[in-house]
């Protein structure tokens, strides 16, 4: 009886035990994880605000050397990029031409030699890049002589007042000390006051009495890398 009764008190004992339940228990190892990622987090902010800073600072530091480094302003053929550029013009080239524009200010057109800031288009390089495929309708300002608004697309634009078809003469390029003979009042000067140009002219005819002349100046200004750029493409002819 005896035996029995301490065979029963064992498995008892070793039910109670078995229903026990056994909670899950987050190792020593989890828990040191856990810190190292909290720790991990938070010098990954902290690493990024220092980075946020410096680059503040780097900029900073930029622009100032930028500012106190002089730009050099000799030292350019103004001429001999005249000379590339006149052909592109001509084989209206526009993805090549684009890459003389000016990057921050773009490309002027006027159609007098008198310069209308008011009305003269200017495009972006990109826009010029894209010319072949533009067929929208622009003013371009008015005409010299009769008043009305030149409204044309850029290709009829192009063989007026870029690279005009008439007379059939060769351009030539106006050396120092030459002039066109356009009596226009020119507010050249007052417009772009620190850049260099080339003026190419079309010679007029003797058909025409020489009159027929035209006149094709392409304007250069430095950008902030220090290189000059394409800013303006002005037109002149003789207004009756």
């Amino acid at each position: 009886m005896k035996k029995l009764l301490l065979f029963v008190f064992i498995i008892l004992a070793f039910l109670a035990t078995s229903c026990i339940p056994i909670e899950p228990k987050e190792s020593t190892e989890v828990e040191q994880l856990r810190e190292q990622n909290q720790i991990l987090t938070q010098q990954l902010l902290e690493s990024q605000t220092l980075i946020r800073d410096l680059q503040i600072q780097v900029n900073t530091l930029s622009t100032q050397v930028a500012q106190m480094t002089p730009l050099p302003v000799r030292g350019f053929n103004f001429e001999g990029m005249a000379a590339v550029i006149l052909p592109l013009l001509q084989a209206k080239d526009y993805s090549e031409l684009a890459t003389f524009v000016h990057p921050q200010f773009g490309l002027r057109f006027s159609p007098q030699l008198f310069i209308h800031t008011d009305t003269d288009l200017i495009f972006t390089r990109d826009q010029v890049a894209n010319f072949t495929m533009d067929n929208n309708i622009y003013t371009w300002g008015t005409h010299a002589a009769k008043g009305d608004l030149l409204q044309l697309s850029v290709n009829e634009y192009w063989n007026e007042y870029v690279i005009p078809l008439q007379p059939a003469q060769d351009w030539v390029m106006l050396t120092e000390g030459q002039n066109s003979p356009s009596i226009a009042i020119d507010n050249f000067i007052d417009v772009y006051q620190h850049t260099q140009f080339v003026d190419f002219q079309k010679p007029g005819t003797e058909e025409f009495g020489n009159l027929d002349w035209q006149l094709l100046r392409l304007v250069f200004e430095q950008a902030s890398d220090g290189a000059y750029y394409l800013v303006g493409i002005i037109h002149d002819n003789w207004v009756p």
